[in-house]
């Protein structure tokens, strides 16, 4: 995996966020270097949404 943030998750495991909002590509890679979410602008333009990448449904909205 290529350079990010190393972060927990509620079920405890770990996952990696990597790659960069301005180019709308930022994901979540679980342990086994899989994308399970990507992080992406929401159509407001201002907030951010994390978007299930096997469901396509969207898990949280974060509020800017």
């Amino acid at each position: 995996m290529s350079n990010g943030v190393i972060c927990k998750m509620a079920d405890g495991t770990s996952s990696h966020i990597e790659g960069s909002l301005l180019s709308n590509s930022l994901v979540v890679r679980n342990s086994s270097g899989w994308v399970t979410h990507r992080i992406e602008r929401a159509s407001n333009g201002v907030d951010l949404v994390v978007r299930n990448t096997s469901t396509g449904f969207v898990e949280m909205r974060i509020a800017a």
